[in-house]
């Protein structure tokens, strides 16, 4: 629960706000109390959403429908009022954790909690599809573990299954992680079977930590949840048949929740509501009772933004050392700084808010790992996938369990920064071989096993770009030639057989994958090119706005059917069905990582800035407690979560810290790292892993 922020309105309808609950995709939930003193939920709708006619009506629609559900299972709808400046809906306040939050706490479900859960979710949703809803969205942040059995919230992007015309706005809705297929695909049938696909993708997070497919970027995990296997290990055996059955990629082949009810029962209801789950719920009541009981706080003003005190030195550690953020809110505020398609003005960026919070000492790690020899510094790699993290060197790559550290594997091959994982395979340079004879190496990541796919004589792989449908995407040199440019391969997946090849005329070329192609920025262009052919979809120059600064930044991202850059001195996103301009920003900074987050864009120098991925408006500025590293990479970003290298003036000030994707810091771990380096870092879900290149830990983020 945190305190109301600037822009944040006093009151909503009736309701007097008094503290923010959380923010999503679609607005920001309040804790509200009514003339009554009754407490709410109240979720107030984002602008971009409000000024969409068709939003509306289907947001009437779907309140009216959630307004019929019934049940112990779900949080009562309230109050609504769809023709506001800004709509809401007002539900029953729960004082209880998300199942998320809960997990980060208590850890994986055994099987009689996992079964209590699955019992109480499915007659929810019942109740859901018995009122003509299909919710669309069920997750673990939609999903509160109250002290009478877990409740469902949340219907912003449900489905009226009677009013299919009014439900779409020509993009997938929901959250991809847990997302049916259909969803995906935008099929017109995405009815009650998408969420049996996602109970069970919940249900398999509960039991063992991890998401059914895995922590992968987002065109990787598309690929996955429309044509991969779930990730099962780890689930009680007793449900694994129950869950793969739920997850079956046709709709027609998921068992009815009946069926599901039927499989999961008996379950002992009490089995979900462990000490710890009731000591935090009775923890959250009380400090409910706090705030409804303390006179209502007027929101703080929205904070006066000067570019010159913005830019100084000096003020800027202030504020990492006291980590302050400024979130924009809804409004007018907010709009204004909006840009829209091909607007390639000037937009004054967020500015940290004025007041900020002590930033806390990490929690202590859940593990550690002391390889039995060093690790070589220079250019090790720390990634993680399938629930193995990979932290490797010169020397060979260690594989330890995710969840406790254990020591799975420790083959001969190197990691390095071109290095690229899809699924469960990680595919490397072959660094190891022969100079002169390299190859493509895949390995099995639960396993260690590993398959050479032989590159042709004198061939140099040396960054693999990524996976699209069944063909590997990478960049090589030739090693005797003496020419610096490169070339770009298409390597069959199976078979290892080259499918076509393409000479860059530049020694500097980047490159970032989606579903159907690989997009190569070269200075000063960026090519789309098809995955599977080859073929030149569309070529963009970059915009340069004049300014004083005239180099680039080669990193890109690609995320919502956009491309991100930074280059010369404007922040940019291109369309990546056309190759059309988006938006643009000036700015005097150099990014040297892009990460792409949520409904945000993180553009990561010195400090972090967040800009909004559809619009470019400026969103936070978030700083460390030191300078965050120079060099590129040594971040990650995880759902909701995200953490970065920083490096002092000197080896005690060297560190990670960790925040949440929002712009609000959580904590920082600090120590100094070996070999006159940064500390690498990575994500999975809460989990953050770090290595000062001696030893390897593992920390739960928390919240």
């Amino acid at each position: 629960m945190q305190s109301l922020q600037p822009g944040d309105p006093a009151c909503v309808g009736q309701y007097q706000l008094l503290a923010r609950l959380g923010a999503g995709g679609m607005g920001i939930v309040y804790l509200a109390r009514s003339p009554g003193a009754r407490l709410a939920a109240l979720k107030l709708i984002r602008g971009e959403f409000a000024a969409d006619p068709g939003f509306r009506e289907r947001f009437r629609r779907e309140i009216a429908a959630a307004g019929k559900v019934s049940g112990l299972y779900t949080a009562p709808v309230l109050d609504a009022d769809a023709d506001a400046p800004h709509p809401w809906f007002a539900a029953g306040y729960v004082p209880a954790p998300a199942l998320d939050e809960a997990l980060t706490t208590i850890g994986a479900m055994p099987e009689p909690a996992v079964r209590a859960l699955g019992a109480g979710l499915t007659e929810a949703l019942q109740a859901i599809h018995g009122a003509g809803l299909v919710h669309r969205d069920l997750k673990p942040g939609n999903i509160l573990l109250a002290e009478d059995g877990p409740k469902i919230i949340d219907f912003g992007v449900a489905k009226v299954t009677d009013a299919t015309q009014l439900t779409g706005t020509g993009g997938m809705v929901g959250t991809l992680a847990f997302m049916a297929p259909e969803q995906i695909a935008g099929s017109k049938d995405a009815g009650p079977a998408a969420d049996v696909f996602s109970l069970a993708g919940v249900l398999i997070y509960a039991a063992t930590g991890a998401k059914p497919f895995g922590e992968r970027d987002s065109a990787a995990l598309l690929y996955e949840v429309m044509y991969g296997e779930p990730w099962l290990d780890g689930v009680p055996a007793s449900l694994r048949e129950l869950l793969a059955a739920c997850l079956d990629k046709e709709p027609a082949g998921r068992p009815p929740l009946q069926a599901v009810l039927a499989a999961l029962t008996p379950a002992d209801p009490q089995a979900l509501i462990s000490p710890a789950l009731r000591r935090e719920v009775a923890a959250r009541e009380a400090e409910a009772n706090r705030v409804s009981s303390e006179p209502a706080m007027t929101p703080p003003p929205l904070p006066r933004i000067d570019d010159t005190d913005a830019g100084n030195p000096g003020r800027r550690r202030v504020l990492g050392l006291a980590v302050a953020v400024a979130v924009a809110g809804i409004g007018a505020g907010a709009t204004a700084r909006a840009l829209t398609r091909g607007n390639s003005k000037a937009a004054k960026p967020a500015k940290p808010a004025p007041r900020g919070t002590a930033l806390a000492a990490a929690p202590p790690p859940t593990w550690t790992f002391t390889p039995p020899a060093p690790v070589t510094t220079s250019e090790s790699r720390l990634l993680v996938a399938g629930g193995v993290v990979l932290w490797g060197g010169e020397e060979g790559t260690y594989g330890l369990d995710a969840r406790s550290g254990r020591r799975l594997w420790a083959p001969n091959i190197a990691l390095s920064s071109g290095d690229a994982v899809h699924g469960s395979t990680l595919i490397t340079d072959g660094k190891g071989n022969d100079d002169e004879d390299r190859s493509l190496t895949l390995i099995d990541i639960p396993t260690g096993r590993t398959t050479n796919f032989p590159m042709p004589h004198d061939v140099l792989p040396m960054s693999v770009y990524g996976v699209v449908g069944d063909t590997i995407l990478l960049e090589s040199k030739r090693i005797s030639d003496g020419s610096a440019d490169p070339t770009v391969w298409a390597v069959d997946l199976a078979s290892g057989k080259i499918r076509w090849r393409l000479p860059i005329t530049g020694s500097d070329v980047s490159g970032a994958v989606d579903r159907t192609s690989l997009y190569l920025n070269t200075k000063p262009t960026l090519t789309a090119l098809d995955a599977a052919t080859g073929r030149k979809r569309w070529v963009y120059t970059w915009l340069k706005g004049g300014g004083t600064r005239d180099w680039e930044t080669l990193d890109i991202a690609v995320a919502s059917g956009r491309v991100f850059a930074n280059f010369a001195d404007t922040l940019q996103a291109v369309d990546t069905a056309d190759g059309k301009p988006v938006w643009s920003q000036h700015t005097d900074k150099v990014f040297n990582t892009v990460l792409p987050s949520g409904a945000n864009v993180i553009f990561r120098n010195d400090v972090l800035h967040a800009y909004d991925q559809a619009t470019g408006a400026a969103r936070w500025t978030l700083a460390g407690p030191e300078t965050l590293s120079s060099s590129s990479g040594h971040s990650a970003v995880s759902g909701g979560l995200l953490t970065a290298a920083f490096n002092g003036s000197s080896g005690s000030t060297q560190g990670i810290f960790v925040a949440k994707t929002d712009g609000r810091a959580l904590w920082a771990h600090w120590g100094p790292a070996s070999g006159n380096e940064d500390w690498d870092v990575t994500m999975s879900g809460s989990s953050v892993f770090a290595t000062d290149h001696q030893r390897l830990y593992c920390f739960r983020a928390g919240s």
